[in-house]
C-alpha cells in the first residue's frame, strides 16, 4: 500500500511540474510579466463589470476606482508638484527620488486618456504648482484606440488644466518606447512617435513645456533599451534614475 501511495505521489508529483513548466513557457512566449499583469487587470475589469452594475464606470479597474477615491479624500496642500500617469509613475517614488516634499504621486497602474479625464477635479482642485504629465501607452496597449482617439483626449486633459489650473506649469512628457523585439508585447512604437509628435505640438499651442524622453530609452534598434526594462514596458531602478536625471531640472525647489 505504501508504496502504491508513493507511486501515485510521485505521478502527480511529476504532473503538477509539467503543467507548471508548460504554463510558464506560455507565458514566456506571450510575453511574461507584463502580459500576466495585463491579463489579470482585465480580469479585474471584467469582475468589476460583472459584480458591480450600479458603477459609475465599468470600463475603469478595481484598483483604479481605489487609487482615485483614495486621491479624493486626501489633503489638499500648497506648492504641489503632481505626477499623473499610468504604471510608470505610479511605481516610481518620486518624492524621494527627486528628494521634494511637495511631489504627489498621482499615477495608476493600467490608467488610459479617459481615465486621466474622468479624475482631473481632484487634480485641479489644489490647484498645483506644477503637473508632470505621461499618458497614453495603455490606451494603444489594452483599449485599442486609435492614435487619434488618444491624441483627442490627450487635448481634452490639457485644455481641462488649462481652463481650471491656469497657473499651473505642465510639463507634457513624451511616451517611452516598448521592446516589442525581446518581449512579445502588442504596441507598435510608431504610434507612440505619432502621438509624441501630436502632443509636442500640443505642448506648443498651449504654452507648456514638452520633455522628450523617447529618445532617451529607445536603442539602435528602436526599441526600449533593455537595460532599462525587465519586461519591454516598465522600467527598472535603471530607468528611473535616468528619468529622474533628464527631468530633475525642470522640478520646483523644494524650499
Amino acid at each position: 500500500m505504501n508504496a502504491q501511495i508513493k507511486s501515485l505521489f510521485l505521478i502527480s508529483l511529476i504532473c503538477n511540474l509539467l503543467f507548471m513548466g508548460l504554463f510558464s513557457w506560455l507565458i514566456i512566449r506571450k510575453g511574461g510579466f507584463s502580459y500576466l499583469a495585463n491579463q489579470i487587470s482585465l480580469m479585474m475589469q471584467d469582475y468589476k463589470k460583472s459584480g458591480s452594475s450600479s458603477s459609475r464606470n465599468s470600463n475603469f479597474s478595481v484598483y483604479y476606482e481605489m487609487k482615485k477615491r483614495q486621491f479624493e479624500v486626501l489633503p489638499n496642500s500648497d506648492r504641489e508638484i503632481i505626477f499623473l500617469g499610468d504604471s510608470l509613475t505610479d511605481q516610481a517614488e518620486w518624492a524621494e527620488l527627486l528628494n521634494n516634499p511637495h511631489i504627489k504621486n498621482r499615477g495608476i497602474s493600467g490608467d488610459t486618456t479617459e481615465g486621466v479625464l474622468a479624475r482631473l477635479d481632484e487634480i485641479v482642485e489644489s490647484k498645483p504648482k506644477q503637473i508632470f504629465l505621461m499618458i497614453g501607452t495603455n490606451d494603444i496597449w489594452n483599449t485599442g484606440k486609435t492614435v487619434g482617439q488618444v491624441t483627442q483626449n490627450y487635448k481634452l486633459i490639457i485644455e481641462t488644466i488649462k481652463q481650471r489650473s491656469p497657473s499651473t506649469q505642465v510639463f507634457v512628457q513624451s511616451l517611452l518606447p516598448v521592446n516589442n523585439q525581446d518581449y512579445r508585447i502588442k504596441v507598435n512604437n510608431n504610434d507612440l512617435v505619432r502621438i509624441n509628435r501630436q502632443i509636442e505640438e500640443f505642448a506648443k499651442q498651449f504654452s507648456y513645456q514638452y520633455i522628450d524622453l523617447y529618445k532617451s530609452f529607445i536603442n539602435k534598434q528602436h526599441q526600449l533599451d533593455p537595460k532599462y526594462t525587465f519586461d519591454g514596458v516598465h522600467l527598472n531602478e535603471q530607468g528611473y534614475l535616468t528619468w529622474k536625471r533628464i527631468i530633475e531640472s525642470y522640478v520646483a525647489d523644494s524650499i
